[in-house]
Order: structure tokens, then C-alpha cells, then sequence
């Protein structure tokens, strides 16, 4: 469908169209030459390339005129100027549209991160006919923002070196290489035209842009050679480039149908190499490796995106095209908090080039390169971004992501399947490792998928199965998915333990991997663990690409997985077991998605789920904590009754519990800052960030020590919530165990509350140790004072022996400190000899002796020294934090709990109509309900009519049958009655007159129809797999709901298949049952 036709707007005059023009222009592309009538020498270049067709403007009211240039070029003679025409129209777009997209949802410090892009754009679109001098810039009234004076852009750019990334044939000389204001252009036209009345002609070696109307007639389709137009209906130079599209190859020559060919590498021609300035040679060395990677490469204080890289800067950040075929835009170093996190968020790798030299640098290590060092300092992806200090706040994470590695081995008889996995939430540094069998149907495999949030998936190319390929696909549709070559880069188990044990990131191996090894030999791993630690070897290579391996498997968090139905013992599990064993509920993947525990089922998100009603927590660890506690009911009866003795205990402590969630909602996500702090505190002297060259390092070391306190003060806080719940009295045996198993935090916090002073460290980035806080700065600080002491006692001897109290020391400059200024009369009569004249005034004469200038050696050593502690103190200060990491983990451990109960506490005694549940041990399994409602439906729909529910213990049998008319309310009554059991196991209150149970050990559903077409499954084939699971793994102490069973085929065989599974279970198992 076209696009509504739109009016021409009026034509504009000169001085408009120039201050609106797009440009943030980087010495990437070739400055706009000022107009000018005289015609140029044959050896002079022009931007413009001839072409045979003039670009035409066709609107409703006027006849075909000629287009207005968008964009400023250089003029051509009036011979040639019928010939020449713009190559490109580029859209501009406002900047308010960043925030509408919501780029602009920062923190309060960084609110304004856009604002150097959006005045350098200002300033270098207006009009300076007169580049030599300085003078005021006209700015447009549709904006706001105030423009940079030529000056200051001299500045901003004078760390890089003079080199251009443009193609050299495209130079007129070094000189134009600098940012700088374009020339007045001569066009009228303005880059703020939409893009949706854009379209292109385009050659693979010519670009014609033209401007229609959306009614009118549009140039006709580009040549069939010709590649598809990039975003912004440009035909780029990187589209004409036959080895980038239909000739692609990787770095080892392989072709897409190859089935080894890696798709993350290019191999770019060696003549296109030679024919590229040096610093885009550069480019192309980081390109070429990471083709799945957008590169935000670093040219002094600006980002740069360059082809493919800048459309999707286009597409995704709404930044303009710099002027030229070649696709290029930027933005300020500031500003990449905002980009990095919206690309990454939609899916994109981003990788974060710096420069990690300055020119002098370069010039002093005597290099031959006309560039300056770039290094890759950081690569983002949805699954490994850790959250650091560039990033900014971000958030609220009131989930966990997590990096899923998978490894897969079919046994073989092919009946059963075995997978090793590793998830890791690299926000906090928590890894799960495990290995499990599973059927043909990866029930196991669906269950992970749907109690775990994966948003990136990591595979060994070739090594998956289709069937679990369909199940990855089907679970975890939005995750971003990586295929790693076998062996290099999904390690298998032996070479995982080498490549751990030679990096050294344990000082003492966790528990959780010391269980996969071998107990006779420790540098081998079992059979049961083998793809377990290939999984977790896959992980770390991964993690090592980008950059954060240390910082995270340094923290040795480590937990073993194990599928929830796994952790059943035999005798809790067994069908006559009448005592259950097991820990928690097992809820399978079916079981989540039916009963809407996460989400709900009409548009995925968590409004109307449970979640959505029973989580009042206000901390982000808490609630990661509630949504582990609601997928992990519990079983045992006493650990549900401790639960509910809390929950009961805070309802009449209403006015205690506002308290106390006050004082937690007012601490930062303590379980990030934690991780973050301790990433900050390793030493990683071979960590290229180490080396970059950061021009807002000001602003980030702001950022690290406003966390810093943030943290602190949030742990200072907790003590006065363990003091509130003291001068309470209380008979709960899970709230007096909590207070009596808080760490003790006083001394730590004591010693970093006088160990620098915090209002001096936010406003200045740098963490001054107070004396005798930091032995380091200490010794370097006393260091210093003890040669200034030496000093003064010889300035003491000198006007001693001259017998003249005048003489002072004179001078600020490092080399020529402390001169003695002695008057001429003292020194008149005799000078002494070690006295060397540095200079004088009238009256006056300066020295310097051998004592001094060896005391100025001394003194200059020292006071390096000190600066070097001064800037390694923070990370000193950090990592001294980070050594109480298992303390400060478990004071937020202690907090989300207590968060977690007093959200229960309100729901259960805020909400009208819950009751605590009785639980009994029984040797006969049961569920009463008397008036039961739906907790979803109760507090909404006001005719809600209750239901009683009898299962079991002898009064009713332990299966009910419904049957009703549509709409009837069946399926709400199969819901509610799962529902109300997981509430009461998790210790909430429900919804009923009264609810006594035994608990049980599962919940299984089937509900529903409708067939997997991602996975190739019919709706009868879903519906008789999801039974089998039933029939194999449900005991007598399982809930069972069916709906519909055997809806998916004919009547008569739908019949056969519902009695035989109702009959099965009632004479096998004997469970509860609710068809």
C-alpha cells in the first residue's frame, strides 16, 4: 500500500535549508568546498559524479522541476553543472525521536548524553563563509540547543591522528582531513525531508536520488545487477561490492552452502585492502572477524559506524548518514550508554573499539603505522551484558537472563537423549551447571526453557538434533542464537579442566564443579559430567570473546542444576510412598504455561498472571527471589508451615511492614552492585580496557563510586531494619532465625564509612583514602612529606648561614621548584660555592644547589608514586569490599527473603477472603476446598461464583469428572484448583473458606489444543506426548487436571484414548485426578 500523499512544503530560503542540514561530520568523509564560480583546474576533484538523468521533484501543483540539493556539495562550473546532480538525499530526523524510542531513558546524570551529538550536528550544518575567523553561528529557532564554536571542534578532535578513513582518491589534501563547519552550501533544500517520499535509481557505481510524491509516478526499479537499496532507500557503496553479497566467502575461502562455513568471518579482497586509506584497513582487520557484530569503532571522542554497521545505525539508533556514497554516521563517546543498550536489547552484538594509544604514544614507541593502536575492549550481547560502568543505570532487572549452553549426545539405542547445560546470569555472576537424561520428547529440556529467562543460546555446530533444535526454537523464539566449531570452540571436558586450571580464575575450585571430577584423579572428569563441563567449556569461551571470563568465573558462584522431577528421591517419588521427601513441587514447562504463572497466554506478558498478583516485593533481588519461590513450591510440611507462621505473624504488623519495605525500596539492586564492584576490584593488567583511551573518564569514575556508596549506604540501611525487627518480639521460627543468622556488618561498614570521604569522591571521581586506610597511598603520601620536611630544614640552615630570615623558596614549575631567592645584599660579600644561579630579579637572585635538584629528583619520583596510588585507589578500595563478597551476599540473600514474606503478608492479609491452608500428613493424599475462587478472577470479576472441591481421604474419590455446557466455567475450575494448592505450598494465603490438604509432589496439566508448527508437531501428537509424560512420571501424590483429552482426533478414538488414561491412572497410580 502507498503512503498517504503528503503536500509540498513551501520552498525555503538559503539560511533555513543550511541550518538544517544533516552532518555530523567526522574526518571519515571529505569537507564541502565553499561555492565559488571560478572553474576549477584539471587537476582538481569533485564530489559529484555526472550522470545522464537529471533527479526530478514531481508535485501535485507544479510541472517536473529540478531537485533541490539535499545536502551541501561543492559547486561545478556552469558548463557542468547541468551534468552534476547530488548523489545521495539523506533524512534527517529530530532528536526528539530518540526519546520517543527510548533512548533517552538514562539516569539522571547522563540525561543529557545527546546533547554534544545534537550540537555538533547544530554547528556544522550552519553557514561559515569566513572558516578562519570566529564568530557567532545562527541557530535555528526549532531548536534549542546552543552551537560549538569552531574552536571548540578543533579540540574535541586534536587526540586522533590526522588520518582518513575516506578512500584517498576522494581526498583533496591531508588539510581536509580534520572535523570542521562545512562551507556555506548554495543548495536550499533541507535533510529533514521523511524518509517514507524517498526512493533510489542506483548503479552499482553510480547513485541517482530523486524526490516524488507518493501519488505521482516513482523512478523505475534499479538494475537487476544492482543490490537491494540499504535502509534509508540509499543505494550505499557497500552494496555494489560483489565479495560482501553474492560472491561472499569466509576467512578460509568457504562458501554460505558450504557446511563449514563460518558466517562470523569475511574474507575481503587483498587489491580492495591496498586500494583503503590506512585507518579503514584497520576497520576492515576488526570487521572481518566479527561479521555478526556491530562495530562502534573509536576515532577521538566520537563512535563511528561505517557500512553495514550504519545501517543498522540508521535503522535501529535513527543516526544520520554522513555525506557520501560511503554509509558512515557517529555519535559522542557520552552517548554510548544509550546505543549500545538499545541495540543489544533488539537482539545485536556490539562491539566496543577503542583507541588504547594516543598519537604521541605512537610516535614514542617509534612506530612505522599511521593510526593509532585499536583494541576491542567489550562485546555485548543480550546474554552477556554485565551492566558496567559505560553502560550507565540501566534496569530495573527484575528478572534474570541468562546464556544457555547446550550440549546434546543421542544414546545409543535412541530411545533417550542426554544434554549438559550451562546458564550463567552474567548481571550477577551466578552459573548453573548440570547434566541430565531426557525423553524423546525433551520434557526436561521444555521445562529449563520455561522456568528460566534465555535470551541467548549457545550450540555446537552440527551437534544438535533436529528434534531439539524444534524445542529450542519453539521454547526460547526471541533468545539469540550461536553456533561454536567443535573442539576450538566447544571444548570438550578435558580440555575445559586445562583451559580453567591454566587461567587460574579459582583460588580454590567450587563445590559445584569439584562433583563432575574424578575423585582418584581431580584433573579428569567423570562419565556422568562429561557434557556438563563441555557445556560449561563452551560458556567460557564465550565469556572470553567478550572479554568478561575473569570478572565472573572469578567469583566462584557456582550452583548444580538438577531438573526438578530429578530431585525427587526414590522412596518420595515411588507410587506407595505415603511421606513425601522431596524439597519442592515439581512444575513442568506445560504446567508454567497453562496456569499463566509467568505469563499470560492472550499476549505473553506478565499483567494477569500470577506472578502479576502475588508479587508486591519492591526490591529487584526480591523479586527474582518471588519468581523462583512460585516456580519452586514447597513440599515438606514443616518448611511450608514455617513459611506461613511468618506470613501469618507480619499481617497484624502492618504498620512495621510499611516500614520496612520503605526502607528497602530505597536500596539499589545490591545482588548487580555486588558483581559489579567485585568486577572493578580484579586486577586485569592484560585487559584492554586497561589501555583505552577514555576522554569522559571523569564522568565514569563518578559512575563507579556513585554505585559504590549507593551500595554502602543501602548495607547501612539493612542495619536499621535487623535493629526494627529486634524491638520486636517474635514467636515465628523462621523471622527469629533470620534475625539471629543476619551477618554482622557494623565493623565493615564502620571501617568504609571513615575510610574516604564521600561527598569529595562523587564530586571529584577519585577515592582519597584517609590516613591509614590505604597503606599504599599512605607510604606515598608520607614519602612525600618526609623530602618537604628535608626541604624546609635546609631552607632553615641557608638563612642561617647567610644570617638573613628573608630567603624563601621560589617556583611552581616540576623542574624548577624551590629555588633559593636570596637578596643580592646577602650574597654580596661572598657566595657560597655549591650555589648555581637559575635566575633573578631586581634585588633578588634565584639558586639552586646539588642538595636541591637531588631533592627534586626524590621529591618528583614520590609524587609519581603517590599519583599512582591516587588512581589505583578506588580499585584498591573496591577489591578490599570485595574480600566480605560472602557476607554482603548474604545480607541480600536475608533481605529478599524478608521482601518475599511481606509481600505474602499483604497479599494474604490485605486481600479480601484468604485463609491459611492446613496442611496434614496423611498417609491417604487429599485436597479440600470449600468456596474456592480463582485469585486472578476473584479480585476483578464481581459475579465470581465459588467452588468447592473434594478430592481423596476416603469422603469422595480421588478423581472428579465435570461436564457442562461451553462457557460453564470447566476449565476455570481445573485452573483454580492447581492454582490454590501451588499458592498454599508456597506459603500464601488463598482465596477460600477453607482449604486443607497433603501436599503434592506435582502438578501436571493438559489443556488446551493445538499443534507446534515450529517444532512439526500435530495437534494429536502434542496432545499424547504431554499424556505420556503423565503416565510416566505422576505418583500417587501427583495433581493431574485433563481437558478434552483426545479433542485432536475422531470422536470414537478421543473416547478410547480418555477412558484408557482415566483408567490407567485410577488403578496404577491412584492420584488425584480432575478430567
Amino acid at each position: 500500500m502507498k503512503p498517504a500523499a503528503k503536500k509540498t512544503p513551501p520552498k525555503k530560503t538559503a539560511a533555513d535549508s543550511s541550518m538544517k542540514q544533516q552532518s555530523l561530520l567526522s574526518f571519515f568523509s571529505p569537507p564541502a568546498k565553499k561555492a565559488d564560480a571560478t572553474v576549477p583546474s584539471s587537476n582538481q576533484k569533485t564530489w559529484l559524479t555526472p550522470q545522464k538523468h537529471d533527479a526530478t521533484i514531481i508535485t501535485p501543483e507544479n510541472d517536473v522541476t529540478h531537485a533541490p540539493k539535499p545536502t551541501p556539495t561543492q559547486d561545478t562550473p556552469n558548463d557542468t553543472a547541468s551534468k552534476c546532480i547530488p548523489l545521495e538525499f539523506t533524512p534527517k530526523r529530530r532528536v526528539s525521536t530518540l526519546q520517543e524510542n527510548g533512548l533517552g531513558d538514562s539516569s539522571s546524570y547522563d540525561s543529557d548524553d545527546d546533547l554534544p551529538l545534537a550540537k555538533k550536528r547544530k554547528r556544522l550544518s550552519q553557514a561559515n563563509p569566513a572558516a578562519s575567523k570566529k564568530e557567532t553561528i545562527p541557530v535555528s529557532d526549532d531548536d534549542d540547543e546552543a552551537e560549538w564554536n569552531e574552536k571548540d571542534d578543533a579540540d574535541m578532535d586534536s587526540s586522533d591522528d590526522d588520518v582518513s578513513l575516506v578512500d584517498e582518491d576522494s581526498e583533496d589534501d591531508d588539510d581536509h582531513v580534520k572535523r570542521r563547519p562545512r562551507k556555506k552550501p548554495t543548495a536550499t533544500a533541507s535533510s529533514r525531508t521523511k524518509t517514507s517520499s524517498v526512493t533510489t535509481k542506483a548503479a552499482p557505481s553510480k547513485t541517482l536520488a530523486a524526490h516524488v510524491t507518493p501519488e505521482k509516478t516513482t523512478p523505475s526499479s534499479p538494475p537487476a545487477s544492482s543490490p537491494a537499496p540499504a535502509s534509508g532507500g540509499m543505494l550505499r557503496l557497500h552494496d555494489s561490492w560483489p565479495w560482501l553479497h553474492a560472491d561472499r566467502r569466509d576467512m578460509q575461502g568457504r562458501k554460505p552452502s558450504d557446511p563449514e562455513y563460518d558466517p562470523r568471518t569475511l574474507k575481503v579482497p587483498a587489491d580492495f585492502l591496498r586500494k583503503e586509506t590506512p585507518a579503514m584497513q584497520q576497520w576492515w582487520q576488526v570487521k572481518q572477524t566479527n561479521m555478526d557484530t556491530v562495530l562502534f569503532f573509536k576515532v577521538g571522542k566520537f563512535y563511528e559506524l561505517f557500512h553495514m554497521d550504519a545501517d543498522v545505525g540508521f535503522k535501529e539508533l535513527d543516526l544520520n548518514y554522513m555525506k557520501g556514497e560511503k554509509a558512515h554516521s557517529g555519535f559522542p563517546e557520552i552517548a554510548y550508554a544509550k546505543f549500545s543498550a538499545t541495540l543489544v536489547s533488539r537482539g545485536y552484538r556490539v562491539a566496543r573499539v577503542e583507541q588504547t594509544e594516543t598519537p604521541e604514544m605512537m610516535k614514542a614507541r617509534g612506530s612505522k603505522s599511521k593510526v593509532v593502536a585499536r583494541e576491542i575492549c567489550s562485546l555485548l550481547t543480550p546474554g552477556t551484558n554485565t551492566i558496567s560502568f559505560l553502560d550507565g543505570s540501566q534496569g530495573p532487572f527484575t528478572a534474570a537472563s541468562f546464556l544457555f549452553t547446550l550440549k546434546e549426545q543421542i544414546s545409543s539405542s535412541g530411545k533417550d537423549v542426554e544434554f549438559g547445560v550451562c546458564m550463567v546470569d552474567c548481571s550477577t555472576g551466578t552459573f548453573h551447571i548440570g547434566q541430565f537424561t531426557d525423553s524423546l520428547q525433551r520434557d526436561r529440556l521444555r521445562t529449563l526453557l520455561a522456568q528460566f529467562h534465555v535470551v541467548e543460546i549457545v550450540v555446537e555446530r552440527h551437534g544438535l538434533s533436529q528434534e531439539t533444535k524444534a524445542i529450542l526454537t519453539h521454547g526460547a523464539s526471541g533468545a539469540v542464537k550461536s553456533e561454536l566449531k567443535a573442539g576450538t570452540e566447544m571444548w570438550d571436558a578435558a580440555k575445559t579442566v586445562r583451559e580453567l586450571r591454566a587461567a587460574g580464575y579459582f583460588a580454590q575450585w567450587p563445590d559445584a564443579l569439584k562433583t563432575w571430577m574424578d575423585v582418584v584423579d581431580p584433573s579428569s572428569v567423570r562419565a556422568s559430567g562429561w557434557l556438563a563441563m563441555s557445556a560449561l567449556g563452551g560458556c567460557v569461551w564465550n565469556l572470553r570473546r567478550s572479554l568478561i571470563d575473569q570478572e565472573l568465573l572469578s567469583l566462584s558462584q557456582f550452583q548444580t542444576y538438577m531438573p526438578p522431577d530429578a530431585l525427587s528421591s526414590p522412596s518420595g517419588s515411588s507410587l506407595g510412598a505415603s511421606i513425601l521427601s522431596q524439597q519442592y513441587v515439581v512444575l513442568d514447562g506445560h504446567t508454567i504455561h497453562n496456569l499463566e504463572l509467568l505469563r499470560n497466554n492472550y499476549n505473553g506478558q506478565r499483567t494477569g498472571s500470577l506472578l502479576a498478583q502475588l508479587d508486591q516485593t519492591v526490591t529487584n533481588f526480591g523479586k527474582r527471589l518471588f519468581e523462583e519461590w512460585l516456580l519452586k513450591p514447597l513440599c515438606g510440611v514443616d518448611a511450608i508451615h514455617a513459611r506461613l507462621d511468618a506470613v501469618q505473624e507480619l499481617i497484624p504488623q502492618h504498620a512495621l511492614v510499611v516500614e520496612l519495605r520503605s526502607i528497602l525500596k530505597s536500596m539499589p539492586d545490591l545482588e548487580h552492585y555486588l558483581s559489579r564492584i567485585h568486577a572493578l576490584g580484579v586486577l586485569r593488567p592484560d585487559h584492554p580496557d586497561n589501555r583505552a583511551i577514555m576522554y569522559e573518564t571523569s564522568q565514569y569514575n563518578v559512575r563507579k563510586i556513585k554505585n559504590f556508596v549507593a551500595t554502602l549506604s543501602g548495607f547501612q540501611a539493612s542495619l536499621q531494619i535487623v535493629k526494627t525487627l529486634k524491638q520486636t518480639s517474635w514467636t515465628s521460627a523462621m523471622l527469629t532465625r533470620w534475625i539471629g543468622t543476619f551477618p554482622d556488618l557494623k565493623e565493615k561498614l564502620a571501617f568504609f564509612d571513615n575510610a574516604f570521604d564521600k561527598a569529595v569522591a562523587l564530586k571529584t571521581g577519585t577515592i582519597q583514602p584517609q590516613p591509614g586506610m590505604d597503606p599504599e597511598y599512605d607510604d606515598a603520601v608520607a614519602a612525600v612529606a618526609g623530602i618537604e620536611s628535608e626541604l624546609d630544614e635546609y631552607l632553615e640552615t641557608q638563612r642561617k648561614a647567610l644570617k638573613c630570615k628573608s630567603i624563601v623558596y621560589w617556583g611552581a614549575k616540576k623542574d624548577d621548584r624551590f629555588q633559593l631567592e636570596v637578596p643580592e645584599s646577602a650574597v654580596a660579600a661572598k657566595q657560597p660555592a655549591e650555589y648555581e644561579l637559575k635566575s633573578k630579579k631586581k634585588g633578588f637572585k634565584r639558586f639552586h644547589t646539588p642538595f636541591l635538584r637531588h631533592c627534586l629528583q626524590r621529591l618528583a619520583a614520590a609524587e609519581d608514586r603517590r599519583e599512582v596510588a591516587l588512581k589505583d585507589s578506588a580499585r584498591r578500595m573496591f577489591a578490599n569490599f570485595d574480600k566480605s563478597y560472602i557476607e554482603w551476599k548474604r545480607a541480600v540473600q536475608h533481605l529478599a527473603v524478608l521482601d518475599c514474606l511481606m509481600s505474602l503478608s499483604l497479599v494474604s492479609g490485605q486481600s479480601e477472603g484468604y485463609t491459611r491452608p492446613e496442611f496434614v500428613q496423611h498417609d491417604e493424599p487429599f485436597v479440600h476446598l470449600t468456596a474456592g475462587r480463582h485469585p486472578s478472577l476473584a479480585s476483578t470479576v464481581t459475579d465470581f461464583i465459588p467452588n468447592d472441591t473434594h478430592l481423596g481421604n476416603g469422603r469422595v474419590g480421588s478423581m472428579m469428572l465435570l461436564s457442562g455446557p461451553n462457557m460453564g466455567g470447566k476449565s476455570t475450575l481445573l485452573r483454580q484448583t492447581c492454582t490454590l494448592v501451588l499458592m498454599a505450598q508456597i506459603g500464601c494465603f488463598v482465596p477460600a473458606e477453607k482449604c486443607r490438604l497433603t501436599p503434592v509432589d506435582r502438578i501436571f496439566t493438559r489443556l488446551g489444543a493445538s499443534d507446534r508448527i515450529l517444532a512439526g508437531q500435530s495437534t494429536l501428537f502434542v496432545e499424547l506426548a504431554e499424556t505420556a509424560t503423565i503416565l510416566n512420571h505422576a505418583t500417587r501424590h501427583s495433581l493431574v487436571i485433563l481437558d478434552e483429552l483426545g479433542r485432536g482426533t475422531s470422536t470414537f478414538d478421543g473416547t478410547a484414548i480418555a477412558f484408557g488414561v482415566v483408567e490407567h491412572l485410577l488403578h496404577t497410580t491412584g492420584y488425584e485426578l480432575l478430567p
